[in-house]
C-alpha cells in the first residue's frame, strides 16, 4: 500500500508502522497522548467509539468532501457501520463471514459436496453426519464450529440471525440478551455441545475450521482464506452466502486519520489512494479483506470466483451487532464471553447465563460512566 501511494505522489514518503494486534490499543493510546500517533491508522469497529472520545479522529466526510467518488461506490450499510454520533470516520476494509464447509468431508459422510445446509434444522442434521470421534469417544472433527471460549459472541450472533434477531443491544446500548430470539439462539448453540457435535474451543488460536478441526463454520473470516488455500486447498472448501437470507457478521479494519496530523494535506492525498479502487483491490488480493468498493469486487472475485463471489454478494447485506457501542469491551470481555462459557460448560442454564451477562454489563457500564 505504501508503494501504491508513493507511485501516485513521489513527494510523499510513507513510513509503515506495524504494531501487534494484542498491543495495538495500548500503544495507540500512548501515541495519542504523546502527540506521536501516525497520520493514518487502522481501527476496529469495537474500539472506534473509544478512539472518538479521545478527540483524535478526523471527520472523514468533511475531509474528503461531498464529491468524493466513494459515496456512490461503497454500500450504505458499510458506510453506516463506521459512523458514530452522525460522524463518518473512514473506509471499512471488510472482514466478512460466509458459510464455509469441507467438501472432502461432505463426500466422506455421504453428503453432496456442492449442497450446503439451507436451514438451521439441516445444519444440525449435517453436523450429526459430519462429526468424527476417536476411539475414546472424543470429538476429533466437529460437525459445526461452535466458539465456546473466546469470541463466543460471533457464534451466538450467527445463531441469532437464524432465529430472526440481529442486535445485541438497542440504540441506548442496553443489552437485549433476554429477548426470546436470543435465548433460542443460545439454546441452539448449546445443543451442539450437549449432543457432542463439537469440542470445547479453548486453546484454538484462530478458529476450529481454520485449524482443520471443524467441517462447517459461519465464523471463519474471509481473510483466513489465504491460509486455508495452503493448508486445506480450495478444491476441498465450499463457500456460500449464509442461509440466513445471505446475512452474517461484518468486521474489519477502519482506515482512520489523525485529526491532529502535522501532515494533513499529504495524509489526505495518501488516504484517497488507499481508499481508491486500486487501494481496495490491493487490500482484497493481498490482505484478504473483502473490498468495500463495488468497483474493486471484480478483481477480488477473479482470484477464485467459486470462493470469492459468494463473499462479495454478502457485502451489501452484512450486519454488525448494533449501533457502535462505547461499552463494547464491557459487553465482550466483561459480560458475554465468561457467561457463555459458563453456559457451554453446564455451570448455569442459558437464561441464567444471559441474565448474568446483562447484570455484569450493566455494572461495568455504570462504573465506566462514573469514572468518566
Amino acid at each position: 500500500m505504501a508503494e501504491l501511494v508513493e507511485a501516485e505522489y513521489d513527494w510523499i514518503k510513507v513510513d509503515p508502522l506495524v504494531i501487534p494486534w494484542s498491543d495495538y490499543d495500548a500503544k495507540m493510546n500512548v501515541a495519542f497522548s504523546g502527540g506521536t500517533a501516525p497520520d493514518l491508522f487502522g481501527g476496529g469497529l469495537n474500539t472506534l467509539p473509544n478512539y472518538v472520545q479521545t478527540g483524535n479522529l478526523a471527520d472523514m466526510r468533511a475531509e474528503l468532501g461531498d464529491d468524493w467518488d466513494g459515496w456512490e461506490d461503497i454500500p450504505e450499510n458499510i458506510q453506516e457501520y463506521t459512523t458514530y454520533d452522525d460522524v463518518w470516520y473512514g473506509v471499512l476494509m471488510c472482514d466478512l463471514r460466509p458459510f464455509m464447509w469441507r467438501k472432502d468431508l461432505f463426500e466422506k459422510a455421504g453428503l453432496d459436496p456442492d449442497t450446503p445446509p439451507s436451514t438451521k434444522e439441516e445444519l444440525m442434521e449435517y453436523a450429526e453426519a459430519l462429526t468424527e470421534y476417536n476411539d475414546d469417544g472424543k470429538v476429533e472433527m466437529a460437525g459445526f464450529q461452535i466458539q465456546t471460549s473466546g469470541f463466543s459472541d460471533q457464534t451466538l450472533f450467527s445463531a441469532m440471525l437464524m432465529c430472526g434477531i440481529s442486535d445485541f443491544w438497542d440504540e441506548n446500548y442496553d443489552l437485549t440478551l433476554l429477548e426470546p430470539e436470543v435465548i433460542e439462539a443460545a439454546e441452539y448453540c448449546k445443543s451442539f455441545v450437549d449432543k457432542g457435535l463439537c469440542d470445547y474451543s479453548e486453546g484454538i488460536a484462530t478458529t476450529s475450521f481454520t485449524e482443520g478441526l471443524a467441517a462447517m463454520t459461519l465464523n471463519t473470516a474471509c481473510n483466513e482464506l489465504g491460509n486455508l488455500k495452503e493448508t486445506i486447498g480450495f478444491d476441498n472448501i465450499g463457500v456460500s452466502e449464509p442461509f440466513m437470507d445471505g446475512v452474517n457478521f461484518v468486521g474489519g479494519t477502519i482506515v482512520c486519520a489523525n485529526k491532529n496530523s502535522k501532515n494533513m494535506e499529504a495524509a489526505m492525498l495518501a488516504y484517497e489512494v488507499i481508499a481508491s479502487t486500486k487501494g481496495c483491490e490491493l487490500a482484497g488480493t493481498t490482505a484478504g479483506f473483502c473490498p468495500p468498493r463495488e468497483s474493486a469486487l471484480e478483481a477480488y472475485v477473479a482470484q477464485a470466483p467459486e470462493i470469492y463471489e459468494p463473499i462479495a454478494e454478502i457485502l451489501p447485506k452484512a450486519k454488525t451487532y448494533g449501533p457502535l457501542n462505547p461499552y463494547f469491551a464491557d459487553f465482550r470481555q466483561g459480560a458475554i464471553m465468561d457467561n457463555m462459557e459458563q453456559v457451554y460448560y453446564g455451570k448455569v442454564d442459558v437464561k441464567e447465563g444471559l441474565a448474568n451477562a446483562e447484570k455484569a454489563y450493566k455494572q461495568l457500564r455504570e462504573e465506566r460512566d462514573a469514572n468518566n
